[in-house]
């Protein structure tokens, strides 16, 4: 027998992150599941469930109906929970790995702040930073009339998607960093030197307080080379030795002077045959003045 989610009209992010976690997380029984709207608060309404063949145990209730997915109980108005950390709490008591999720974990803590409006505290909370978060673009889906509900909740679960993988590849950086990453300093400051195919570890690696971070994809043999955006620095002496020393690699140099890449997911370039060690080495023969030459006034 087929499934049935339903949730209220106008998803939020509550309301699709539910929908979403059970249809990801859950997928043996809710892969397929069909997804109803109801006005907020409504249950299915039983012409429906004439329509759509099911049974009231194949029918699940997600921040509407005030149901075991809700939260809109006079009961639970001051816990602080949300529909999909109740969807996350039920499925993980049955499973070991969701209890382990780490990205998972964020998704349903970030969608508990948002529903909660704790983000009032954010120090950028006041700014329009938050409008190019997932909650201000749904937001602001709602009245540009470009979806409806079923779109736009297909919009927002890609979305969710993309951001599932990409706390996925920050986890790994981190670790990766901690486990194989060796930090020296150098004329830019603390410098990052790592073995990795996660490019994310570039980023992250800055996050962590390293304003250089140097790359090797173990599998390709690309480098990447990245400088903070700090004014007045330049890897312009970096790139000059690099070329001096490999006739073979291909090295793109952006124009805003932060960044060495030899090759990406943009472009194919060859690898270098430069090791870490070597990149280590150019490093140190660069001057502060090369580097900044604001420092020769």
């Amino acid at each position: 027998m087929s499934k049935v989610l339903v949730t209220h009209r106008a998803p939020d992010l509550d309301a699709v992150t539910s929908i979403w976690i059970f249809k990801t997380f859950h997928a043996n029984m809710f892969a397929d599941a069909k997804v109803a709207f109801v006005n907020a608060g409504e249950t299915l309404s039983q012409h429906l469930y004439e329509e759509y063949d099911v049974r009231a145990e194949d029918v699940v209730h997600v921040d509407t109906g005030l149901g075991t997915f809700d939260h809109h109980q006079p009961e639970r108005g001051m816990i602080r929970t949300c529909a999909s950390k109740l969807v996350y709490d039920f499925l993980s008591r049955e499973n070991i790995h969701l209890r382990e999720d780490w990205a998972l974990q964020q998704i349903v803590e970030y969608v508990t702040v948002d529903d909660h409006f704790e983000d009032y505290f954010w120090p950028e909370s006041s700014t329009e930073r938050p409008l190019f978060s997932l909650r201000g673009i749904l937001h602001g889906l709602e009245f540009s009339g470009l979806h409806n509900d079923e779109s736009q909740l297909a919009f927002a679960m890609k979305c969710l998607d993309g951001v599932y993988a990409s706390l996925k590849l920050r986890k790994k950086a981190t670790d990766d960093i901690a486990e194989k990453g060796r930090v020296i300093e150098t004329i830019y400051g603390k410098t990052l030197f790592i073995e990795s195919s996660n490019q994310m570890v570039l980023r992250v690696g800055q996050l962590l307080g390293n304003p250089l971070v140097i790359v090797r994809d173990p599998k390709q043999g690309h480098l990447r080379i990245k400088l903070a955006p700090v004014k007045g620095w330049t890897l312009r002496p970096v790139y000059a030795r690099i070329l001096a020393q490999d006739a073979v690699g291909q090295w793109y140099f952006h124009p805003g002077e932060h960044m060495l890449l030899n090759g990406s997911r943009k472009a194919q370039h060859k690898p270098s045959p430069l090791s870490l060690d070597q990149i280590e080495k150019i490093l140190k023969s660069v001057r502060a003045d090369e580097a900044n030459p604001s420092m020769k006034n």
